[in-house]
Protein backbone atom coordinates (compact mmCIF):
# COMPACT_ATOMS: atom_id res chain seq x y z
CA UNK A 1 0.00 0.00 0.00
CA UNK A 2 1.54 3.45 -0.97
CA UNK A 3 0.47 6.21 1.12
CA UNK A 4 0.65 9.86 -0.02
CA UNK A 5 1.36 12.61 1.95
CA UNK A 6 0.34 15.60 0.99
CA UNK A 7 2.15 19.05 2.55
CA UNK A 8 -0.61 22.04 2.54
CA UNK A 9 0.78 25.31 3.28
CA UNK A 10 -0.35 27.15 5.68
CA UNK A 11 -3.11 30.27 5.20
CA UNK A 12 -1.68 33.30 4.30
CA UNK A 13 -2.79 34.82 7.55
CA UNK A 14 -0.95 32.39 9.97
CA UNK A 15 2.76 33.00 7.78
CA UNK A 16 2.01 36.94 8.05
CA UNK A 17 1.67 36.76 11.82
CA UNK A 18 4.42 34.75 12.62
CA UNK A 19 6.66 36.85 10.18
CA UNK A 20 5.38 40.04 12.31
CA UNK A 21 5.99 38.26 15.65
CA UNK A 22 9.40 37.43 14.44
CA UNK A 23 10.21 41.02 13.00
CA UNK A 24 8.63 42.43 16.85
CA UNK A 25 10.80 40.37 18.47
CA UNK A 26 13.94 41.52 16.53
CA UNK A 27 13.44 45.11 16.82
CA UNK A 28 12.64 44.51 20.48
CA UNK A 29 16.23 42.85 20.89
CA UNK A 30 18.14 45.45 18.93
CA UNK A 31 16.24 48.79 21.01
CA UNK A 32 16.58 46.92 24.34
CA UNK A 33 20.39 45.62 24.20
CA UNK A 34 21.94 48.83 25.24
CA UNK A 35 19.85 49.00 27.94
CA UNK A 36 21.15 45.18 28.55
CA UNK A 37 24.73 46.10 28.25
CA UNK A 38 24.60 48.93 30.55
CA UNK A 39 22.19 46.96 33.48
CA UNK A 40 23.54 43.94 33.07
CA UNK A 41 27.16 44.65 32.33
CA UNK A 42 28.18 41.07 30.90
CA UNK A 43 31.91 41.65 30.71
CA UNK A 44 32.25 42.31 34.39
CA UNK A 45 30.49 38.67 34.91
CA UNK A 46 32.75 37.12 32.13
CA UNK A 47 35.77 38.40 33.85
CA UNK A 48 34.30 37.05 37.33
CA UNK A 49 34.28 33.73 35.28
CA UNK A 50 37.61 33.96 34.34
CA UNK A 51 39.26 35.07 37.36
CA UNK A 52 41.47 32.79 39.67
CA UNK A 53 39.38 31.38 42.15
CA UNK A 54 41.72 29.57 44.24
CA UNK A 55 45.17 27.98 44.60
CA UNK A 56 47.21 25.00 45.42
CA UNK A 57 48.47 25.33 48.86
CA UNK A 58 49.54 21.85 49.55
CA UNK A 59 50.56 18.69 47.86
CA UNK A 60 50.98 15.53 49.17
CA UNK A 61 50.81 12.04 47.64
CA UNK A 62 48.05 11.16 48.72
CA UNK A 63 46.24 14.83 48.71
CA UNK A 64 45.91 18.13 47.60
CA UNK A 65 44.99 21.10 49.64
CA UNK A 66 43.20 23.80 47.49
CA UNK A 67 42.56 27.28 49.15
CA UNK A 68 39.81 30.23 48.05
CA UNK A 69 41.95 33.56 47.27
CA UNK A 70 38.53 35.57 48.46
CA UNK A 71 37.55 36.80 51.35
CA UNK A 72 35.28 33.89 54.08
CA UNK A 73 32.06 35.32 53.98
CA UNK A 74 30.02 36.71 57.70
CA UNK A 75 28.84 32.45 57.55
CA UNK A 76 32.30 31.05 57.34
CA UNK A 77 33.46 33.14 60.49
CA UNK A 78 30.86 32.57 62.26
CA UNK A 79 31.38 28.91 62.27
CA UNK A 80 34.85 29.45 62.71
CA UNK A 81 33.97 31.26 65.82
CA UNK A 82 32.20 29.50 67.27
CA UNK A 83 34.32 26.28 66.77
CA UNK A 84 32.42 24.50 65.01
CA UNK A 85 34.58 21.74 63.61
CA UNK A 86 31.61 18.51 62.90
CA UNK A 87 28.43 18.08 61.79
CA UNK A 88 27.49 17.32 65.19
CA UNK A 89 28.52 21.00 66.13
CA UNK A 90 27.26 22.80 63.58
CA UNK A 91 23.38 21.25 64.38
CA UNK A 92 24.05 22.42 68.49
CA UNK A 93 25.54 26.07 67.28
CA UNK A 94 22.11 26.16 64.97
CA UNK A 95 20.05 25.47 67.65
CA UNK A 96 21.97 27.50 69.99
CA UNK A 97 21.46 30.84 67.55
CA UNK A 98 17.95 30.16 65.86
CA UNK A 99 16.38 28.40 69.28
CA UNK A 100 12.77 28.60 68.50
CA UNK A 101 12.54 29.19 64.60
CA UNK A 102 11.30 26.56 62.59
CA UNK A 103 13.43 24.38 61.23
CA UNK A 104 12.23 21.26 59.52
CA UNK A 105 8.49 21.05 58.39
CA UNK A 106 6.36 17.79 57.92
CA UNK A 107 2.44 17.80 56.50
CA UNK A 108 0.15 15.98 57.58
CA UNK A 109 -1.43 13.29 55.58
CA UNK A 110 -5.61 13.51 55.83
CA UNK A 111 -6.25 10.51 53.40
CA UNK A 112 -4.89 8.25 50.00
CA UNK A 113 -6.76 7.62 47.35
CA UNK A 114 -5.90 5.39 44.11
CA UNK A 115 -6.30 7.86 40.60
CA UNK A 116 -6.65 5.90 37.76
CA UNK A 117 -5.34 7.45 34.62
CA UNK A 118 -5.92 6.72 30.94
CA UNK A 119 -3.44 4.57 30.37
CA UNK A 120 -4.17 2.16 32.97
CA UNK A 121 -1.78 3.11 35.41
CA UNK A 122 -2.75 3.65 38.97
CA UNK A 123 -1.35 7.12 40.88
CA UNK A 124 -1.68 7.76 44.55
CA UNK A 125 -3.06 10.89 44.86
CA UNK A 126 -2.64 12.73 49.04
CA UNK A 127 -5.11 14.96 50.56
CA UNK A 128 -2.53 17.15 52.37
CA UNK A 129 -3.32 19.01 55.87
CA UNK A 130 -1.26 21.80 57.34
CA UNK A 131 2.45 21.75 57.93
CA UNK A 132 3.63 20.87 61.52
CA UNK A 133 7.20 22.52 62.27
CA UNK A 134 9.99 21.43 64.42
CA UNK A 135 12.14 24.33 65.69
CA UNK A 136 15.41 24.12 66.13
CA UNK A 137 15.66 23.23 69.08
CA UNK A 138 13.09 20.08 68.47
CA UNK A 139 15.37 19.21 65.92
CA UNK A 140 18.56 19.06 68.17
CA UNK A 141 16.17 17.27 70.98
CA UNK A 142 15.09 14.79 68.70
CA UNK A 143 18.57 14.44 66.97
CA UNK A 144 19.86 13.35 70.46
CA UNK A 145 17.32 11.18 71.71
CA UNK A 146 17.32 9.37 68.41
CA UNK A 147 21.49 8.62 68.53
CA UNK A 148 21.18 7.76 72.16
CA UNK A 149 18.21 5.74 71.11
CA UNK A 150 20.63 3.91 68.37
CA UNK A 151 23.04 3.16 71.25
CA UNK A 152 20.58 1.87 73.41
CA UNK A 153 19.61 -1.00 70.60
CA UNK A 154 23.94 -1.84 70.50
CA UNK A 155 25.04 0.67 67.62
CA UNK A 156 28.52 1.88 68.89
CA UNK A 157 30.32 4.92 67.89
CA UNK A 158 32.50 4.30 64.96
CA UNK A 159 30.35 1.44 63.47
CA UNK A 160 29.05 1.96 60.06
CA UNK A 161 24.66 2.60 59.86
CA UNK A 162 23.07 2.64 56.29
CA UNK A 163 20.84 4.90 55.32
CA UNK A 164 18.72 3.52 52.89
CA UNK A 165 15.21 6.15 52.43
CA UNK A 166 14.39 8.25 50.65
CA UNK A 167 14.08 12.17 51.29
CA UNK A 168 12.35 13.50 54.62
CA UNK A 169 12.52 15.68 57.57
CA UNK A 170 13.37 11.95 59.63
CA UNK A 171 16.53 11.61 57.15
CA UNK A 172 17.74 14.14 58.41
CA UNK A 173 17.33 13.93 61.96
CA UNK A 174 18.44 10.14 61.76
CA UNK A 175 21.43 11.38 60.34
CA UNK A 176 22.31 13.95 62.44
CA UNK A 177 21.37 11.63 65.89
CA UNK A 178 24.27 9.37 64.16
CA UNK A 179 26.23 12.21 64.44
CA UNK A 180 25.77 13.02 67.82
CA UNK A 181 27.26 9.26 68.67
CA UNK A 182 30.13 9.56 66.71
CA UNK A 183 27.95 6.74 64.08
CA UNK A 184 29.17 7.09 59.98
CA UNK A 185 25.94 7.08 58.05
CA UNK A 186 26.22 4.86 54.83
CA UNK A 187 24.35 6.69 52.08
CA UNK A 188 23.01 4.34 48.98
CA UNK A 189 20.23 5.75 46.77
CA UNK A 190 16.79 3.96 46.79
CA UNK A 191 16.69 3.89 43.42
CA UNK A 192 19.72 1.57 43.20
CA UNK A 193 19.05 -2.60 42.29
CA UNK A 194 19.36 -5.25 44.72
CA UNK A 195 22.28 -6.09 43.91
CA UNK A 196 24.10 -2.80 43.99
CA UNK A 197 22.24 -2.02 47.82
CA UNK A 198 23.22 -5.14 48.63
CA UNK A 199 27.09 -4.33 47.65
CA UNK A 200 27.07 -1.27 49.90
CA UNK A 201 25.52 -3.29 52.93
CA UNK A 202 28.04 -5.57 53.03
CA UNK A 203 31.16 -4.04 51.79
CA UNK A 204 31.03 -1.59 54.72
CA UNK A 205 29.86 -4.43 57.05
CA UNK A 206 26.54 -3.13 58.43
CA UNK A 207 24.47 -4.62 60.78
CA UNK A 208 21.61 -1.97 61.21
CA UNK A 209 19.76 -0.45 58.29
CA UNK A 210 17.63 2.71 58.43
CA UNK A 211 14.76 2.77 56.16
CA UNK A 212 10.98 3.72 55.19
CA UNK A 213 7.49 1.83 55.20
CA UNK A 214 7.67 2.63 51.52
CA UNK A 215 11.17 0.69 51.00
CA UNK A 216 10.51 -2.11 53.62
CA UNK A 217 9.05 -4.44 50.86
CA UNK A 218 12.00 -3.92 48.44
CA UNK A 219 14.73 -4.53 51.24
CA UNK A 220 12.70 -7.68 52.56
CA UNK A 221 13.88 -9.45 48.95
CA UNK A 222 17.61 -7.80 49.95
CA UNK A 223 17.87 -9.44 53.72
CA UNK A 224 19.07 -12.81 52.55
CA UNK A 225 22.13 -11.08 50.32
CA UNK A 226 22.45 -9.04 53.59
CA UNK A 227 23.55 -11.88 56.57
CA UNK A 228 25.08 -9.59 58.83
CA UNK A 229 22.11 -7.00 59.05
CA UNK A 230 20.07 -7.76 62.59
CA UNK A 231 18.17 -4.63 62.49
CA UNK A 232 15.56 -2.31 60.50
CA UNK A 233 14.46 0.91 62.07
CA UNK A 234 11.75 2.10 59.32
CA UNK A 235 10.46 5.75 59.01
CA UNK A 236 6.86 5.44 60.12
CA UNK A 237 3.56 6.02 57.36
CA UNK A 238 1.59 8.43 58.82
CA UNK A 239 -1.02 6.25 57.45
CA UNK A 240 -0.30 2.64 57.57
CA UNK A 241 0.88 0.04 60.01
CA UNK A 242 3.79 -2.06 58.87
CA UNK A 243 3.40 -5.58 57.82
CA UNK A 244 5.86 -7.62 59.85
CA UNK A 245 5.42 -11.14 57.81
CA UNK A 246 8.10 -12.78 55.75
CA UNK A 247 10.94 -11.34 57.24
CA UNK A 248 13.88 -13.67 58.06
CA UNK A 249 14.09 -14.93 61.80
CA UNK A 250 16.51 -13.02 63.67
CA UNK A 251 15.53 -9.46 62.12
CA UNK A 252 14.62 -6.90 64.56
CA UNK A 253 12.07 -4.13 63.16
CA UNK A 254 11.30 -0.99 64.97
CA UNK A 255 10.30 2.37 64.20
CA UNK A 256 11.93 5.32 64.35
CA UNK A 257 9.32 6.95 66.76
CA UNK A 258 10.50 4.02 69.17
CA UNK A 259 14.24 4.36 68.86
CA UNK A 260 13.13 8.26 69.76
CA UNK A 261 11.45 7.25 72.55
CA UNK A 262 14.10 4.84 73.80
CA UNK A 263 16.50 7.68 73.48
CA UNK A 264 13.81 9.93 75.65
CA UNK A 265 14.34 8.11 78.51
CA UNK A 266 18.12 6.77 78.35
CA UNK A 267 21.41 8.31 80.35
CA UNK A 268 23.80 7.62 77.67
CA UNK A 269 25.20 11.04 76.31
CA UNK A 270 26.48 11.96 73.33
CA UNK A 271 30.08 10.85 71.40
CA UNK A 272 30.90 13.99 69.94
CA UNK A 273 32.79 13.10 66.43
CA UNK A 274 36.53 14.78 66.31
CA UNK A 275 36.98 16.24 62.58
CA UNK A 276 38.88 13.45 61.28
CA UNK A 277 35.90 11.23 62.27
CA UNK A 278 34.37 9.59 59.27
CA UNK A 279 30.89 11.26 58.87
CA UNK A 280 29.55 9.73 55.48
CA UNK A 281 30.37 6.64 52.89
CA UNK A 282 28.33 7.74 50.29
CA UNK A 283 27.57 5.77 47.65
CA UNK A 284 27.70 6.35 44.06
CA UNK A 285 25.08 5.62 41.77
CA UNK A 286 27.25 2.40 40.05
CA UNK A 287 27.07 4.06 36.20
CA UNK A 288 30.34 2.93 35.74
CA UNK A 289 30.09 -0.64 37.37
CA UNK A 290 29.71 -1.42 41.04
CA UNK A 291 28.48 1.71 43.32
CA UNK A 292 31.23 2.95 44.71
CA UNK A 293 31.71 4.60 48.40
CA UNK A 294 33.23 7.69 49.30
CA UNK A 295 34.69 8.11 52.53
CA UNK A 296 33.87 11.78 53.84
CA UNK A 297 35.40 13.14 57.24
CA UNK A 298 33.49 15.81 59.43
CA UNK A 299 36.66 18.62 58.13
CA UNK A 300 35.90 17.30 54.39
CA UNK A 301 32.23 17.86 55.24
CA UNK A 302 32.41 21.42 57.35
CA UNK A 303 35.09 22.38 54.63
CA UNK A 304 32.68 21.80 52.16
CA UNK A 305 29.68 23.70 54.24
CA UNK A 306 32.01 26.82 54.19
CA UNK A 307 32.80 26.60 50.94
CA UNK A 308 29.41 26.71 49.98
CA UNK A 309 28.80 29.74 52.21
CA UNK A 310 30.68 31.73 50.75
CA UNK A 311 30.21 30.86 46.85
CA UNK A 312 26.94 31.14 47.63
CA UNK A 313 25.54 33.63 50.25
CA UNK A 314 21.71 33.04 52.16
CA UNK A 315 19.44 35.63 52.57
CA UNK A 316 15.98 36.46 54.29
CA UNK A 317 13.08 34.67 52.38
CA UNK A 318 15.76 32.36 50.06
CA UNK A 319 14.19 29.16 48.79
CA UNK A 320 15.88 26.17 47.96
CA UNK A 321 14.58 23.57 46.00
CA UNK A 322 16.08 20.32 46.50
CA UNK A 323 15.88 17.98 43.14
CA UNK A 324 18.51 15.36 44.70
CA UNK A 325 18.06 12.95 47.25
CA UNK A 326 19.38 13.48 50.64
CA UNK A 327 21.44 10.59 49.78
CA UNK A 328 23.47 13.03 47.96
CA UNK A 329 26.41 15.06 49.87
CA UNK A 330 25.91 18.16 47.52
CA UNK A 331 22.13 18.09 48.22
CA UNK A 332 22.65 16.94 52.24
CA UNK A 333 25.40 19.88 52.67
CA UNK A 334 23.23 22.56 50.78
CA UNK A 335 20.03 21.78 53.41
CA UNK A 336 22.55 21.73 55.88
CA UNK A 337 23.73 25.01 54.74
CA UNK A 338 20.06 26.33 54.87
CA UNK A 339 20.19 25.23 58.46
CA UNK A 340 22.98 26.97 59.79
CA UNK A 341 22.19 29.93 57.63
CA UNK A 342 18.90 30.02 59.63
CA UNK A 343 17.60 33.31 58.14
CA UNK A 344 14.18 32.20 57.49
CA UNK A 345 15.04 29.81 54.37
CA UNK A 346 12.60 27.69 52.74
CA UNK A 347 13.65 24.11 51.92
CA UNK A 348 11.77 22.00 49.74
CA UNK A 349 12.43 18.65 49.82
CA UNK A 350 11.49 16.45 46.76
CA UNK A 351 10.44 13.21 47.80
CA UNK A 352 6.83 11.20 47.28
CA UNK A 353 6.39 11.48 51.01
CA UNK A 354 5.34 15.60 51.70
CA UNK A 355 7.94 16.51 53.20
CA UNK A 356 8.88 20.01 53.68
Amino acid sequence: MIVSLVHRPESWWVSAVLKTIRAVALVFDILTFPVHLIVQRPWRKRALSRRIKARIIQTTPNSITVRSVSSPCDLHLRLVRDGVTSMESMLRAAAARWADRPCLGTRTVLSEEDEPQPNGRVFKKFNMGEYVWRTYVDVEKEARHFGAGLRELGCQPRQNIVMFAETRAEWMLAAHGCFKQSIPVVTIYATLGDDAIAHGINETDVSTVITTYDLLPKFKKILAKTPKVDTIIYMEDQLKNIDRDGYKPGIKIIGYKDVVAKGVSSKIEPVPPSPSDTAIIMYTSGSTGVPKGVILSHRNMLATLKAFADAMPIYDGDILMGFLPLAHVFELLAENLCMIGGEDTTVLLTSVSPEY
